[in-house]
């Protein structure tokens, strides 16, 4: 098979399937000799923050000189992105021939397995191939029977902050989100935590206790805030001081989460000096969260899309950096979101709001998304590269454009603003 018919099977196979369990992935695992088990492994769930925790410890571990596979989700400009070794997508080439011998055995499957036990498969296959001295893995959705949790011992379990997220599969409540999350910790293999809400940490702690599995929270206490470093968040955790190159004070606690697993990680077998840890950190790259795409004029995009990212949102813009800004908002939201939580906390600092219906199969209808408008007094946007060609026109010393509500963004406002800032030079 070709690079194009592989991508082409994947993206058009259900991404998760209502078949709830890990017998069909241990089964599909094992005909590959259960890849998942051949490498050591760093398994991260939760709510919010995950990706960030991924590419945190990904950076660090590169910056020791170890040779990492990671695997993430979504992507945000190439499908590639989910599967990383050493911070290069995996080729094309590569893709397609294991994705061939994939398929040659999963098509003889009486159940057909969905697309995100299929980019699982890939993804360790790779990874085992390219001989990787580690991974890092994302949870694709929850913890418990997420493909991922095949892997039977991880040197570390990670749990990041906890919300109310994906509530029609994991359940309307953090206490059983929080369950589902907690899935992911195995007896006798440590767990970090992030600094969660009390009714989250009560049920992750139950876990633990249950498997037994010795715990790491974050100690909230201990993460400081320095005198602000343009370009990067500046803070210190248990004395160690660092400049975070990830924007808003949440990633502060997920760099801390990060270092209590990194801790975890010196305990087994690998070395990770503070040196690499502050190195690693200080040139992280994480595209999409509060990410600066155009400076001149300033042009923000995150991809947040739950309250939890919206409220991090707000409170990075209500710092005194942006007190004598003019924050323009343009928010798209699918509508199987909380959108009118997300939309009362972006409008708590912008002062402008508009309202981007873009192109997706879960979008608001039109109906929808005008009586929207009017409810929270919004300007409709029907041409995302017009809205910003306007703002791009307009702008001034003062001004701050912020695109935001959705991953599914990512690309087309990439590539929105890009054009923009081209026909700027070229007016010049």
């Amino acid at each position: 098979m070709t690079y194009e018919e592989v991508l082409n099977r994947l993206t058009n196979t259900e991404f998760f399937s209502a078949f709830a369990g890990l017998y069909r992935m241990r089964n599909m695992l094992r005909y590959f000799d259960d890849p998942q088990d051949a490498i050591p492994c760093v398994h991260v769930a939760g709510t919010n923050g995950k990706g960030s925790v991924c590419a945190i410890l990904d950076s660090v571990l590169r910056r020791a000189g170890y040779r990492v596979g990671l695997f993430t989700s979504p992507f945000l400009y190439d499908f590639r992105e989910r599967i990383r070794v050493n911070g290069e997508p995996i080729p094309q080439d590569d893709l397609a021939r294991i994705g061939t011998q994939m398929y040659d055995y999963v098509d003889k499957l009486f159940t057909p397995a969905n697309q995100f036990e299929l980019l699982t498969i890939l993804a360790l296959l790779y990874f085992r191939e390219q001989k990787c001295d580690i991974i890092v893995m994302e949870t694709g959705l929850g913890g418990t029977f997420d493909p991922t949790n095949a892997v039977k011992r991880p040197i570390v379990s990670v749990i990041t902050n906890i919300g109310l997220d994906h509530c029609n599969v994991l359940g309307d409540s953090i206490e059983k989100i929080a369950a589902a999350k907690a899935g992911i910790i195995k007896q006798g293999c440590d767990v970090c935590v992030y600094p969660v809400c009390t009714e989250a940490e009560a049920v992750i702690t139950q876990y633990a206790l249950r498997a037994p599995a010795p715990i790491h929270f974050v100690d909230r206490d201990e993460v400081k805030e320095l005198p602000h470093i343009a370009g990067y968040e500046h803070f210190s955790y248990k004395g160690q001081e660092f400049c975070l190159a990830l924007n808003g004070k949440h990633q502060q606690y997920n760099a801390a989460t990060a270092v209590e697993a990194l801790t975890v990680i010196n305990e087994h077998g690998f070395y990770i000096s503070d040196r690499d840890i502050e190195d690693g950190m200080r040139t992280v790259v994480w595209p999409g969260r509060l990410e600066i795409i155009n400076k001149k004029p300033v042009v923000y995009y995150d991809g947040g899309h739950n309250p939890q990212c919206a409220q991090a949102v707000a409170e990075f813009f209500k710092t005194e950096a942006f007190r004598d800004k003019k924050i323009s908002v343009i928010a798209g939201i699918v509508k199987d979101k909380d959108y009118r939580t997300i939309l009362t906390t972006l409008k708590s600092f912008a002062d402008n709001m508009y309202f981007y219906r873009f192109a997706h199969k879960r979008a608001l209808t039109e109906e929808e998304a005008e009586a929207l408008c009017t409810e929270f007094a919004m300007t409709p946007v029907t041409d995302l590269t017009a809205a910003v060609g306007e703002y791009f026109s307009k702008a001034g010393r003062n001004d701050v454009l912020l695109i935001t509500g959705s991953l599914y963004l990512a690309s087309e406002a990439k590539q929105a603003v890009t054009q923009c800032a081209k026909e700027k030079a070229e007016q010049a």
